[in-house]
Formats: structure tokens, sequence, C-alpha cells
């Protein structure tokens, strides 16, 4: 009896794992989507799919799951299959570019940025929906330095907070800011890019792929794995620890989906979304504090940038912009972003309910 229930035990266990190892998620050529972010029935990023495509490790209490990646419109999962989960390619409306004076030799680019944070220990959780608008000013030539950096900055913020911790359940809007937002460690590139003849994937010698390559008719996209040449797979950024907020990242990947050209090659003002998936360890006091926890924390974020527009300055106009910060800029939201899942707009709603009260 014992050797009978055994065997079936295993069978389903079997089974279970094979239809686990079959979920995958391709592009419409039938390629593995790597670094796609995996949001649960409650919006909170419980994972990313590998560099293989396969979705791993979804408790079946998160269904249904919700996959999204820049460049593709989202796909969503009621429940567990095995099968490949092909991703639509998004459909841009694309803008005629616009032919830049010789003076005119600075690029200001502003967002529109989703950002998706949570952090949690085995009973308690804290979730972040923040919105911002950000710019950014890029020299496109050698005597265009106008005294800033191309560095994203911060112009106008709108933050919703959830409060799972013990029997407490509560919401706030722009609460007193108690942990950093991740977007100060994201970087969007500034340089030239040039396409590889094929989709290519450039390994970085320690069994990680480093950099990827796509292109479809509308969009060329990079991936790339921030971590893959760190030690052990893990970087921990000083200025995080400097301020008790140590930690230790273990994925980070970023996506730069560009309008596709005949030239193969791209600039900034190619750009079209971005996207940045990291998940982390939090080890600083702050951290384990909120969470009331001796151990570390379990810390995901999803950072989505959507470019609302290119404007070319003079270096001199560009140095007066870049001195005087814009503060409470109008939130624009493109036609591409996505509309929100049911589980943050029902935070978002919650959240302005309570701030009439």
């Amino acid at each position: 009896m014992f050797k009978r229930f055994f065997t079936i035990i295993t069978g389903i266990l079997i089974f279970c794992s094979i239809a686990e190892a079959q979920m995958r998620v391709v592009d419409e050529n039938h390629n593995p989507i790597m670094a796609a972010s995996i949001l649960d029935a409650q919006g909170n990023m419980i994972g990313l799919t590998l560099s293989d495509g396969f979705i791993s490790n979804v408790p079946a209490s998160a269904y249904p799951i919700t996959i999204r990646c820049i460049g593709y419109e989202d796909l969503f999962i009621n429940e567990p299959i095995d099968k490949n989960w092909e991703m639509t390619p998004t459909v841009y409306e694309l803008k005629e570019l616009v032919v830049v004076p010789v003076k005119r030799n600075v690029l200001r680019q502003t967002f529109y940025v989703r950002e998706y944070f949570s952090m949690n220990n085995d009973c308690d959780t804290i979730t972040y929906f923040i919105e911002h608008m950000a710019e950014r000013f890029i020299p496109t030539s050698k005597d265009a330095k106008f005294g800033g950096n191309s560095s994203l900055r911060i112009i106008n913020t709108r933050q919703y907070s959830h409060f799972q911790i013990g029997d407490k359940d509560s919401v706030a809007a722009n609460p007193k800011k108690e942990f950093p937002s991740l977007i100060s460690v994201v970087e969007l590139s500034d340089e030239e890019i040039v396409a590889s003849a094929t989709n290519s994937q450039k390994d970085s010698g320690k069994n990680a792929k480093r950099f990827v390559q796509k292109q479809n008719a509308q969009t060329f996209t990079t991936i790339e794995d921030v971590l893959a040449e760190c030690n052990d797979h893990k970087s921990s950024p000083w200025p995080l620890k400097l301020l008790g907020f140590t930690m230790e990242f273990n994925q980070f990947y970023t996506t730069q989906a560009y309008r596709a050209n005949s030239k193969g090659v791209y600039l900034p003002k190619d750009l079209l979304e971005a996207s940045f998936v990291i998940e982390a360890d939090g080890k600083g006091k702050h951290l384990r504090k909120a969470l009331k926890s001796e151990k570390p924390i379990i810390i995901r974020s999803l950072i989505e940038l959507y470019v609302v527009d290119n404007e070319y300055l003079t270096k001199e106009d560009a140095k007066d912009e870049y001195k005087n910060k814009l503060n409470h800029v109008k939130f624009v939201i493109p036609s591409t972003v996505p509309p929100l899942n049911q589980a943050t707009l029902k935070l978002v709603n919650r959240v302005n309910a309570e701030a009439k009260k």
C-alpha cells in the first residue's frame, strides 16, 4: 500500500515539474523572451522569465499572472498550462524624426515612468506604486557641454503605498519617504548602438548572456544582464549602504526598445521605451526594521520608462533648463502605456478615496 502511494505521489510530482518546465514565453518568431516581469494577481512582481523564456517557481496561488516586457503587449495567463505563450509586439504610433539644426546640439528627453516596488518577509508586505515624470539632457556633439550630465532626474512624483504588517492593512498617498526609490540606480544608455546582422547574444564568459539584441519590423531591442560580470552574479551599491538601506542585488536586467531603422544604428533620439527589473535581498537596518525582521527582506522592483517628448536645445538653453529644475510638471501618459492591472488600480482608487476623507 505504501509503495503504491509513494509511486502515485512521485508521478504527480514528476508531472507537475514537467508542466512547470514547459511553460515558456516566446516572441512572434518563437524565440525565448528573457527578463520579462511576472506579476501576480495582486499586481506584485514575483519573478522574471529565465534566459530560455521559461516561467519558473510561480505558485498556484499567484494566478492569474501578468507577463510584462517592453516592446510587447501584456500577456495574461489564468492558470499554468504546458505550452509556449506568445507575446504580441506593441504597435507604436511612430512620429516623424525631427531634423536637428547644428546649433541645437543638446537633446532633452522627457519620460513618463512607472515603478512597482515591493518588499516582504514570510508574513508582511509593503508595496509601492509610483509614477514619475523625468527628464535627461544628452549632448549630441563634442562641443555641446552645458555644465550638466545625462543622468535621469525626477521632475514630478505621485506615490501610492500599501502596508500589510501583522494586523495592519493601510494605504497612504505620498507618505514620508522612508525608502529610497530604486529609480536612483537605473541608467539609460546615451551611447550609439550598432545592430548585429542577425538577432544575437553576447556571452560574458561567466555562464550568463550579458547582452541580447532583437529586431522586428517596428523595434530594435536590447536586453542586458547588468550583473553578468559581477562576482557570484551579485552586487551591493555602496550609496545605499551609507544610507542604511543595504541591498544585495541578485537579478538586474535592463531592456531598451528603439524605433527600427534601415541603417542599423541607434541613438538616444530613437528610444521608445525602457524597463529595469531588479531583485535583491534587503539587509539594511531600515529595511529590516520596517518589517520587524531579523532576516533579509526580499525586494523586487519593476521600473518602466516611456518617452513622452524629444526636444533639441542650444547648450545655453540646456544650461538654463538644467540649472532651473522644473517641479510639478504635468503628467503625460503616452498611448502605448498599458492600462493598470486591476490590483494596482484598486490601490490607486483606495488611496485617492482615503485622501478625500
